[in-house]
């Protein structure tokens, strides 16, 4: 099922159905603070944000092939090579900052709004996918429909779509 997660400026994280109108039933599919909808994790959402899994990226590499006096500074160097590459793509075009520009000549005594302007610039939705299940019945039947698969910590698992 595809869904929007949007980030709060609360540094929450909200899950809602764009196919259902605004506060129509069903419109809240989850969130990651306390709530009676369903529990979104703050690691996966954070993944999807950063476009990375950091625990993923660090299972992938070898740390004790490279620790030893010459290995730790190449392990170090692929390490900060590695954080350059994932950072790539968040840099801002030329287009955002003469917007920036631009709106810092309109507003020379107003720096709130300028600082506003440039946090507006950050992506603060996704385009995400919730991964379904088939929903089985207690003797093993399958019913019609799927439901949503949980994490061990009864959270839904989301996927970015790219």
């Amino acid at each position: 099922m595809n869904a929007k997660l949007y980030k709060t400026e609360k540094e929450n994280y909200v899950l809602v159905d764009p196919t259902k109108g605004t506060y129509d039933d069903g419109y809240m599919l989850g969130t990651s603070r306390e709530s009676q909808y369903n529990k979104l994790s703050i690691k996966n959402c954070q993944a999807i944000e950063r476009g990375y899994d950091l625990g993923e990226l660090a299972m992938g590499y070898d740390l004790y092939e490279n620790i030893n006096f010459v290995g730790q500074t190449r392990a170090y160097k692929a390490g900060f090579q590695k954080a350059l590459d994932l950072n790539n793509t968040k840099l801002y075009t030329l287009e955002d900052m003469m917007n920036c520009w631009n709106k810092a000549l309109t507003f020379q005594d107003h720096k709130e709004l300028f600082g506003y302007h440039i946090q507006s610039l950050k992506q603060k939705e996704w385009d995400v996918e919730v991964e379904m299940v088939p929903a089985l019945s207690n003797n093993g039947n399958v019913y019609y429909g799927d439901i949503p698969k949980l994490d061990e910590n009864g959270c839904l698992i989301l996927k970015r779509i790219d």
